[in-house]
């Protein structure tokens, strides 16, 4: 399933409450969904501590086939994914009524290498190998909400 098509999933099966903060006619279409997730760079990743507390950090991101992958170092956040192995993204930028944001919640899976053609992808898009990843972490959304401009 394409991450568009998780989104209209998404929309299918959200409440009211959600529809009025991301409205289904201001999310974005195939083309600008993907365009979006090129041009940005970096997300804010959430993930749980062990005390049960969130914790954000902007870190960087592609997508690689239908999933969206970060690299990591060892420390508190691949602690936290081993132990809880659930996260939150935020892609946004702009201000009041000229922002865009994409917003992505599910599973994730820890790999110590990066699968084939990963590394390549990502040294394309960052201009560098994330040799110093210790672990990558793929996330395959189960729900995904965009917002547009107007």
């Amino acid at each position: 399933m394409t991450l568009f098509e998780l989104q209209q999933e998404s929309y299918r099966r959200a409440d009211t409450a959600l529809k009025g903060s991301w409205p289904p006619e201001r999310a974005m279409k195939t083309a600008e969904l993907d365009a979006f997730l090129d041009e940005r760079r970096y997300c804010v990743l959430a993930t749980t501590t062990a005390r049960n507390r969130p914790q954000a950090r902007p870190v960087a991101f592609t997508v690689f086939g239908d999933a969206i992958w970060c690299a990591t170092v060892e420390g508190g956040r691949l602690r936290n994914l081993r132990r809880t192995p659930w996260v939150s993204v935020v892609i946004a930028e702009g201000e009041g009524d000229e922002h865009r944001a994409v917003v992505a919640d599910g599973p994730v899976v820890l790999f110590d290498d990066p699968p084939t053609g990963l590394l390549d992808a990502w040294e394309r898009r960052f201009g560098s190998r994330a040799d110093w990843a210790v672990a990558w972490l793929e996330l395959r959304p189960e729900r995904l909400f965009s917002y547009t401009r107007a």
